[in-house]
């Protein structure tokens, strides 16, 4: 756990830094990749899409370092984001047949080594799990039940008539029943 917990804070502080960056330096940030903001809606959208989202990733991850169910999911989401970019990445290079620039290289190489990063996480993360739960049923310890009744349970067969119950004394008082007539 204590791998996923640093790679999950690593990414986590990295989404955090780059959302950071958007929100702050968005025309910057937009030459990085090449492109020029011209109007004030293409700045709002690069502080929307670029910061806004990474800043809800980091809080994710985050959130998800506090356990380790939160964490595989998160490791998950994480694997398959980064590939997702890695694949969009090679997808728009090859079909606009263009070569990769220096920011361009070193953010596949660091989207591929954190998908990587996170896999091994969430790998390492699995063994002990399934360790653990070879060896629960061995150690299991059934909880004490109390039956009310000492004899074993009938099976309900089709047309068991319900149990008459036993016949009460003439003189003894009767339970109030909704419907009955009011003396």
């Amino acid at each position: 756990m204590r791998f996923a917990r640093l790679v999950l804070a690593i990414q986590a502080l990295i989404m955090f830094a780059l959302s950071l960056a958007y929100w702050l330096r968005p025309y910057e940030m937009a030459n990085l990749n090449g492109m020029l903001l011209m109007e004030s809606a293409s700045i709002s959208h690069m502080r929307v899409y670029y910061g806004g989202l990474q800043l809800g990733l980091a809080l994710f991850l985050f959130w998800a370092m506090r356990g380790p169910e939160r964490a595989r999911a998160a490791l998950v989401m994480l694997v398959i984001t980064m590939l997702a970019l890695v694949g969009g990445r090679l997808g728009a290079l090859a079909l606009d047949g263009g070569e990769l620039i220096g920011f361009d290289l070193a953010s596949l190489l660091y989207r591929l080594l954190a998908a990587a990063l996170a896999a091994l996480a969430l790998w390492l993360l699995r063994e002990p799990a399934a360790v653990e739960a070879d060896e629960a049923p061995a150690q299991r310890i059934e909880p004490p039940t109390r039956r009310l009744v000492d004899e074993p349970p009938q099976p309900f067969r089709v047309g068991d008539a319900r149990p008459e119950p036993p016949a009460a004394d003439a003189a003894a008082p009767q339970a109030f029943r909704r419907g009955d007539p009011q003396p």
